[in-house]
């Protein structure tokens, strides 16, 4: 499944006013909540966070992809927030991330999760469509910006 089927301008969120793990999953939680995307934008805090704790979601280049399973979700939701400065998003010196894709994922579909997740990985080789996730000022050209990358790939 690709992400430029998932990612809508209205889950974009770009300079955000986060500095810490717990700021960034909380900011998107309670966007996703107002949106009526989640029920309560804590339990989502929680699940991503259990997640974390396994493992930490930076995969280098200062991005990291938060994913969990969410309970009661009836189709897989992506979410993209970028902070002005990187924070510190696992346990390593080098973990640090300014660039978040989230996928989050109904229960019974977890082929569908480990693919978004496999795509976005491969998105992330490109350095250009990383740049553009730095760099574009509006969600609807960053959507559009990853659309063309993830054709062209």
């Amino acid at each position: 499944m690709k992400l430029s089927l998932l990612l809508h301008p209205e889950h974009v969120f770009l300079d955000i006013p986060a500095h810490t793990r717990e700021e960034v999953l909380v900011y998107v939680a309670q966007h996703l909540e107002q949106s009526g995307t989640v029920k309560r934008a804590q339990d989502l805090v929680d699940l991503l966070l259990d997640r974390e704790r396994l493992g930490a979601t930076v995969v280098g280049d200062e991005t990291a992809i938060p994913h969990c399973k969410v309970p009661g979700l009836k189709n897989i939701v992506a979410a993209f927030a970028r902070t002005p400065e990187s924070v510190s998003f696992g346990s390593g010196e080098g973990d640090r991330a300014r660039l978040f894709f989230f996928v989050l994922s109904p229960r019974e579909q977890p082929a569908a999760h480990l693919q978004v997740l496999a795509n976005i990985a491969r998105l992330l080789r490109n350095p250009q469509a990383r740049k553009h996730c730095l760099e574009e000022r509006s969600a609807d050209e960053l959507v559009a910006a990853l659309a063309r990358f993830e054709a062209a790939s």
